[in-house]
């Protein structure tokens, strides 16, 4: 799956990319490439509020961490850690497990048994894998999710593993009971279009939507005209502001989105659908979650 839409370029010009779903922190935050253009938020953002509720409102003082081992599960973690630690919390144990990981007894034999919860960042059939053996490991410490830990891929599966997320807290992108109308119409236009797909649409699909309608916004502001080393496409995608179904997008100095963030639980309804209740709207959160730039990007355990 390609993560990055190329608008093309020669080579003379080099060509603009724009993010597909990609949210990984360092691409915009450490490392900025200057024909980059990311209109959703990195993992990271999404954490914002969690860390705070967590503490203050679960009274939850030590936490433990589970997550794959690649870029966009550490931005998650990082993300999280940045305010649960910032407000007094603590992570005693940070776990990471390689993508498609079948057997998690070593690792839930590793987890401290002084902990309030534990924090996951699995995604797809790995977090089904994780919610069945925890489970029969008989753990009783409640979750905390990750982003992709509580999406419509893992909500929607079949069987009653994933019932084991009901109260689950997250933070994520998209709330699926947001009342906004943006937010409504979307998943009206979604549930027309694809009637035998997810019960709301997933956070990728979320984040594909709104890159791609900046992408032909900036394109038709520009007026299609890639001359110039591209001059006017740059500079209609730097500025670009519009409403996406989560709420207004806008970019920050790095080209990375500036956006709401959403706090959420996850619940279940009375026909057996799980969803992410809304609890909270963080407005406006920038890639280091309105904290400093070194607390949000090397957290203190």
């Amino acid at each position: 799956m390609c993560n990055i839409y190329c608008i093309t370029g020669t080579r003379q010009t080099p060509r603009h990319h724009v993010n597909g779903s990609a949210a990984a922190q360092d691409i915009t935050l450490r490392d900025q490439a200057p024909n980059f253009y990311r209109f959703s938020p990195d993992g990271a953002q999404w954490m914002t509020g969690v860390g705070s509720y967590a503490f203050k409102e679960k009274g939850y003082k030590r936490v433990a961490t589970l997550a794959e081992d690649y870029s966009y599960p550490y931005t998650l973690v990082g993300g999280f850690m940045a305010e649960f630690c910032h407000v007094g919390g603590r992570v005693p144990k940070k776990l990471w497990v390689p993508l498609g990981t079948k057997d998690y007894s070593s690792v839930l034999s590793s987890l401290p048994e002084d902990i309030d919860a534990i924090y996951v960042a699995l995604g797809g059939a790995d977090a089904l894998t994780f919610l069945k053996q925890y489970k029969q490991f008989g753990g009783k410490a409640p979750l905390i999710g990750g982003s992709s830990t509580v999406d419509q891929m893992v909500l929607d599966a079949k069987g009653a593993i994933a019932e084991h997320l009901v109260g689950t807290i997250s933070g994520v992108p998209i709330a699926d009971d947001n009342p906004s109308e943006g937010w409504q119409a979307f998943v009206k236009a979604y549930r027309a279009k694809f009637p035998d797909a997810y019960k709301f649409p997933s956070g990728t699909l979320h984040s594909y939507y709104t890159n791609m309608k900046a992408a032909l916004l900036a394109l038709k502001q520009a007026g299609g005209d890639l001359s110039n080393g591209q001059q006017k496409l740059k500079d209609a995608l730097a500025k670009l502001e519009f409403e996406a179904p989560s709420g207004k997008v806008k970019l920050d100095k790095n080209r990375n989105a500036i956006a709401d963030s959403y706090l959420t639980v996850v619940e279940k309804k009375e026909d057996g659908t799980l969803f992410k209740r809304l609890l909270q709207v963080v407005p406006e959160v920038n890639q280091t979650m309105k904290l400093s730039r070194s607390t949000a990007a090397t957290p203190s355990t």
